[in-house]
């Protein structure tokens, strides 16, 4: 047994609160994107009423940088949501049964059920080709229902190579997402005033690591896989996790890993896997480096 795996015998305890799953990083960037965004609103309220008296021109287009963007991921997510799910089969308890169930037992775990209303129903799931890139997604197709997409790439590590555990990681990750209310609307309404700032992926990457606190909460078991989304699906079985973080500890945590981690939207592979390696001996509890 490597320094990242650990047994699934144990019972899990009660599901935590929301508040208690998220990662530290979290709620400071939402507070600050929502002050921000407050502060757009006033702006623009001042010039649409000409306190300013700024020419026309100007005050519709503040009025469109605000409110453009707001309605905009209102009309994309439906369409994202056609255009994608056209080109995908849905998984179901006739399709790909054994990964529904799957799926339907870590929602269950959430207090999703497939009879409940809103999001507390237990979202769809689709499987999409993922033409070599290995990947899952937690979003909404309708104000109060979401959907979770998973890429056949991603998923190959489980019917090739048998590593059920890991989807049951990824499934919990991505419902994660839903339980813990990342998939809201309201916080798309943040990315146009985090965007310019350069401070979006960084929102992001907060939800990134709350998500894995609750995939490790559900299915810890599964995290050591998660090295496959760095090496590939053939070759992750491969790779010996204890030279890996041999070599993660030769690289340093320096300005340019924290430069590049500051620029992504998920924390960096360093510092994901690191985390879920701390996790396996420290619990569930633990929260990743993120700036």
């Amino acid at each position: 047994m490597t320094t990242l795996e650990a047994s699934n015998d144990t019972v899990a305890p009660p599901l935590p609160p929301v508040k208690d799953l998220r990662h530290r990083a979290e709620v400071p960037m939402l507070v600050t994107g929502i002050i921000l965004l407050a502060v757009a609103l006033v702006v623009m309220v001042v010039m649409v009423i000409d306190g300013l008296g700024a020419p026309g021109w100007l005050r519709s287009a503040v009025v469109v940088a605000v409110v453009g963007p707001i309605f905009a991921s209102l009309v994309f997510s439906r369409y994202l949501y056609w255009s994608t799910i056209s080109n995908a089969v849905e998984v179901t308890s006739q399709q790909l049964p054994q990964l529904h169930a799957l799926f339907v037992e870590q929602a269950a775990k959430l207090g999703m059920t497939p009879d409940g209303s809103g999001m507390h129903k237990t979202p769809r799931l689709y499987l999409v080709n993922g033409n070599g890139v290995m990947n899952a997604y937690a979003t909404k197709c309708r104000i109060r229902r979401g959907y979770v997409m998973i890429y056949s790439d991603l998923l190959d590590l489980a019917y090739e190579h048998g590593h059920f555990d890991l989807m049951r990681f990824v499934l919990s990750h991505e419902l994660g997402h839903h339980h813990c209310g990342h998939t809201q609307f309201r916080r798309l309404m943040l990315s146009p005033v985090l965007r310019p700032l350069q401070l979006w992926p960084s929102f992001q990457r907060a939800q990134e690591y709350t998500a894995d606190r609750v995939g490790a909460f559900l299915a810890l078991e599964g995290a050591p896989k998660m090295v496959g989304l760095y090496a590939g699906k053939h070759m992750q079985k491969e790779v010996d996790l204890d030279a890996y973080f041999a070599s993660v500890a030769d690289h340093k945590d320096g300005f340019w890993l924290k430069v590049a981690n500051f620029r992504a939207d998920h924390p960096v592979g360093f510092r994901r896997m690191t985390t879920l390696r701390r996790m396996q001996t420290e619990g569930w509890d633990v929260h990743g480096t993120f700036l």
